[in-house]
């Protein structure tokens, strides 16, 4: 036991003599280093700075793709982020450009052609070294529309700054008179530094600032009723109109057409398959004025006639072809929905159980939404109603009595036009549909009426089945009471 304690010691201390002697070698290992570092330390840093500068180089042609991928595929970047934000990328990603500061970092210009914009851009030295300053404009690749670039001109067209100055340019566009619509986007380049390729997309890259360009002109003509959605019933014809309201000095043409390929398809799923087209362009005819004049408003009809043996729910669209250059296509069409009033074969049935001979009460309500609120014309009229019968314990019939009805409605308070839509319409934009009018035409805009019916009977213990065939809704619910029902 003596033995095995006195080696345990002896290791013990050789264990400290080899730590030490390892100890004294690092440290010896550590100043050589740093003796030859205090000889080479600039070029050193140099080539380091230079292998990391390609390296992320490399990794930021990567990263800018994929932010332009996400962001830039359309014609505009989100604003970016703020300045600190910018230098934070340009750190990690771009640690071979010179370190400035773009005040404003982003700009959003909305003109027509024939404008001209002037703006100050002030570029900071955050730098510690002389930098040289060449501003130019840089088309992303990934844009909308390519602008061109003898519509931008910076001025002054070179400059230099010391660590911790600022300089003020005048940036100044000129958009041409003949110039297309459309979205344009551009990078500000202020450093010799330019970005290439798919780095050109970066929102962030250093020593650069985003402008977007919506090039357009304020419509003349006011689309009052962009939608036609109705309840319909089959078999019967509507007529309804669509108001375009001319807000110009001069009469525009107009020349309203079927969509190409049918006007009125049915939703995926209503039938097994894919949808189809159900009505043909002989159920929809289109009725309209050549042009509108200045200053005036024309109304646009269209008859619809429904099929006998249409069910389901349809929607499609027409295309106004209105000629006023402030209009895009795409918002000139008129987005079309119709509900057809389901009928039912036969009533609804179901039974309960009454547990006493006191009263039987039957509350039926129904909901309807009021389809036709901004066009005029349509089934705007139907009223819900039920033919109600139940048969007792006994198997007898019995008819109800109806002993009261309601009838309750939502109202929204609002101005003599409804300015827009509180969702996105499916094709135009609210540009061109501000100042829809409702056919209230006053401060109040109905939404959902309610209606509700009660009915009562003598009442007996057992089994009763509830008849209810329902009348002009698509749906309703109940409510039966055994006994006294409260007041």
């Amino acid at each position: 036991m003596s033995e095995v304690k006195n080696m345990h010691i002896m290791d013990t201390k050789a264990l400290k003599g080899i730590v030490c002697v390892l100890l004294v070698v690092a440290i010896l290992s550590i100043a050589c280093t740093g003796a030859e570092n205090e000889n080479s330390s600039v070029p050193a840093t140099e080539e380091v700075q230079s292998k990391v500068g390609v390296s992320a180089s490399s990794s930021a042609s990567s990263s800018s793709w994929d932010s332009a991928s996400s962001s830039s595929s359309s014609s505009s970047w989100s604003s970016g982020g703020s300045s600190a934000s910018s230098s934070s990328y340009a750190g990690d990603y771009f640690p071979e450009f010179q370190k400035v500061r773009v005040d404003p970092a982003y700009k959003q210009l909305e003109l027509e052609p024939g404008d001209r914009e002037n703006f100050i851009v002030t570029v900071e030295n955050k730098d510690n070294k002389t930098i040289e300053l060449k501003p130019k404009s840089v088309i992303p690749p990934y844009t909308e529309n390519f602008i061109n670039e003898s519509w931008i001109r910076i001025s002054p067209s070179e400059g230099t700054l010391k660590p911790g100055e600022k300089q003020e340019f005048q940036v100044e566009v000129n958009i041409p008179k003949d110039a297309d619509f459309g979205n344009y986007a551009v990078l500000l380049s202020f450093t010799e530094k330019v970005p290439e390729g798919d780095v050109a997309g970066s929102p962030n890259f250093p020593g650069t600032m985003q402008m977007n360009l919506n090039l357009w002109v304020k419509p003349s003509v006011q689309i009052l009723a962009p939608y036609v959605n109705d309840l319909v019933e089959a078999g019967k014809d509507y007529t309804y109109e669509i108001k375009l309201k001319n807000t110009g000095n001069k009469d525009i043409a107009i020349s309203p057409e079927l969509t190409e390929g049918g006007i009125i398809s049915a939703d995926a799923g209503f039938s097994a398959g894919m949808s189809q087209q159900v009505f043909g362009d002989d159920a929809l005819r289109v009725e309209a004025p050549e042009k509108i004049k200045a200053g005036q408003t024309a109304i646009v009809k269209l008859e619809l006639a429904v099929p006998a043996d249409a069910k389901g729910s349809y929607r499609g669209s027409f295309d106004l072809n209105i000629d006023d250059p402030g209009i895009r296509e795409c918002e000139e069409r008129i987005s079309l929905n119709f509900r057809i009033l389901p009928v039912p074969g036969k009533p609804y049935e179901n039974t309960f159980e009454a547990g006493t001979d006191g009263p039987i009460t039957l509350d039926i309500k129904a909901n309807q939404y009021d389809y036709g609120l901004y066009t005029t014309g349509g089934n705007q009229n139907l009223k819900p109603s039920f033919n109600v019968s139940l048969t007792d314990p006994s198997g007898n019939e019995v008819t109800p009595t109806l002993v009261n009805t309601k009838c309750s409605g939502s109202i929204n308070i609002v101005d003599d036009t409804y300015p827009q839509m509180s969702y996105s319409l499916p094709y135009i934009s609210s540009r061109v549909t501000s100042n829809m009018e409702t056919r209230y035409q006053g401060n109040y805009q109905g939404g959902t009426t309610t209606f509700v019916e009660t009915y009562t009977t003598p009442g007996a213990a057992g089994k009763w089945t509830l008849s209810i065939f329902p009348k002009n809704t698509e749906s309703f619910d109940y409510t039966v009471t055994i006994g006294d029902a409260e007041k």
